[in-house]
């Protein structure tokens, strides 16, 4: 059984039952992870920057945290031969669009666009006060008709189940939802946000899908549609569906993309890469990036000039001081 994301007690009237939330349903796909690939004998710079933590809005979760280094490979794939190449796990960078400095995730705000190029700055504290704290009871003060809830208000699913002690009253407000064909209405405090549940009596439990509000739906389409129908063309429409007419069973879909995709993992496992992570060193400050460009070029450039002449004294480079950056406000 998953384990429980919200427990607390279900109200209503003055029937109160301790009972629990698990998920559902959940999506599953395969992530994938983005590599910089680059010929083994080119010359590579490593470069130590402090980690950057995710947005809990941004949803694009397959970005990396990590910057690591792998040793090259030389392999058969597919019966073609690859050259060797050195690969590495690549991280997201912010930064600043007016002046491209890298920005520390302390130094990020909230920005509401109100005009173009014009925002309301919002302090992420301000935000952080203004979320929902997560409640312990679901509130049930509504029961309307099931025929009448369209299922496009449906959201996220969680099974509710009783803690022990609570069964009999579980059962019982159960098999009366049932009899009624009815759903009930509910809110409750979770994840930051007040959300309005849907309390739905399965055949095995309570189902609760948490409901998309009103300026979330978007409006249906304007579609001009005639009505105006032979009983000949809709015989022959009902015929049709009845030629196609099943029972409906879940398991008989399959999800062809994910199943090429393993099919694909599965071929290239052999062929698998071992990592080598390079450890962060904290930095007091923004690394000047174009400097140790240079100071790798001239390392690169005095390896050269040794190949010709051993016997020649090999020019050193002065080491530049680093220059902090200029903090460029919006």
């Amino acid at each position: 059984m998953p384990s429980a994301v919200w427990s607390g007690h279900l109200h209503f009237g003055l029937v109160v039952m301790p009972v629990r939330l698990l998920v559902a349903a959940r999506t599953r796909t395969t992530r994938f992870r983005r590599l910089y690939r680059k010929p083994a004998n080119e010359s590579t710079l490593i470069t130590s920057f402090p980690r950057s933590s995710h947005d809990p809005e941004d949803h694009d979760s397959d970005l990396p945290e990590k910057f690591g280094e792998m040793r090259s490979t030389s392999e058969e794939i597919h019966g073609r031969h690859t050259t060797q190449h050195e690969y590495s796990t690549v991280r997201q960078v912010l930064q600043s669009e007016a002046t491209g400095e890298e920005v520390r995730p302390s130094e990020v705000v909230k920005g509401y666009e109100i005009a173009p190029n014009e925002y309301a700055a919002i302090d992420p504290e301000q935000i952080k006060a203004a979320g929902i704290e997560t409640s312990d009871t679901i509130d049930l003060f509504h029961f309307v008709k099931a025929k009448n809830v369209d299922p496009i208000y449906f959201e996220r699913s969680y099974y509710v189940v009783p803690d022990s002690g609570a069964e009999k009253v579980y059962a019982l407000l159960l098999d009366a939802m049932r009899k009624e064909e009815c759903l009930g209405i509910a809110r409750i405090g979770m994840h930051r946000r007040e959300h309005m549940l849907i309390l739905r009596p399965s055949e095995d439990c309570l189902v609760a899908h948490t409901m998309f509000y009103a300026n979330e739906v978007r409006p249906a389409p304007d579609l001009e549609l005639t009505s105006e129908f032979s009983n000949k063309e809709l015989s022959m429409a009902t015929a049709l569906i009845k030629g196609y007419e099943g029972e409906f069973d879940p398991a008989q879909f399959k999800d062809l993309y994910q199943e090429r995709i393993r099919k694909i993992i599965d071929a290239e496992v052999t062929n698998r890469i071992e990592t080598r992570t390079v450890s962060a060193n904290p930095m007091s400050g923004t690394p000047d990036l174009m400097e140790q460009i240079r100071l790798t070029l001239a390392q690169i450039e005095s390896k050269k000039l040794g190949a010709k002449s051993s016997n020649k004294p090999i020019r050193k480079t002065p080491i530049l001081a680093k220059k902090k950056p200029q903090r460029v406000r919006a």
